[in-house]
């Protein structure tokens, strides 16, 4: 399976979902963000002599297809995308063929327009493959007192059912996430037992449950 964190605006927390969302399943990530987080999260960890995954990177079309073919619809083999916050031919091209999407949107006003624009892509990728392209929206990144925010935006994303669908799981805005990346950790690894912990475990398998619903 091909799950896709994608989103068209930087800075939603697309590569720390997709650093423990792979870590946790024990599976390849391919990075396409011009930041490349994740090879730079494999990276300190090799400089740490700690377990790695496989991490690769793509700058064409043709060595990208190659990359995801065995993974497309193969629900025994799973590989992770974190796709770049940005709009381009090959962060399209994984839109398109990605078997889940997962699109992580914060509690705010400049990340609902974010959203409104994503939408525009969807229907773009949607009208140029003759499919209904849909990405799970993830509220990421929260403080749990902005609840007028988060019904902005869930009811938002309510209407828009073509689109989007709203995950259950939420994931708060906390410290742990920060530290466990700078020490080349997961949260898992940093501390099983934290609400960054719990809430990724959730996450993770909410999506097993769409995968194997599908």
């Amino acid at each position: 399976m091909i799950v896709l964190y994608s989103h068209q605006k930087g800075g939603v927390g697309k590569s720390t979902l997709a650093i423990n969302h792979a870590y946790s399943k024990g599976c390849s990530i391919i990075d396409l963000d011009s930041q490349n987080s994740s090879m730079l999260f494999n990276q300190l960890r090799k400089m740490q002599n700690r377990e790695n995954l496989d991490c690769y990177t793509s700058n064409t079309i043709n060595e990208f297809n190659e990359m995801i073919k065995p993974f497309k619809a193969n629900k025994e083999n799973m590989i992770i995308i974190d796709s770049g916050g940005y709009d381009s031919e090959i962060n399209r091209l994984a839109l398109i063929s990605a078997d889940i999407i997962i699109t992580p949107v914060g509690a705010s006003q400049i990340e609902l327009f974010g959203l409104q624009k994503f939408r525009g892509i969807l229907n773009e990728a949607s009208e140029a493959t003759g499919t209904n392209v849909k990405t799970h929206v993830l509220i990421n990144n929260v403080d749990s007192r902005s609840k007028k925010k988060i019904n902005e935006l869930q009811e938002y994303i309510s209407k828009n059912k073509n689109y989007f669908n709203l995950l259950d799981s939420i994931i708060h805005s906390r410290v742990d996430f920060k530290n466990a990346y700078g020490d080349g950790l997961t949260v898992e690894e940093l501390d099983k037992d934290s609400k960054a912990s719990q809430e990724i475990d959730s996450l993770v398998k909410e999506i097993d449950k769409i995968i194997k619903d599908i």
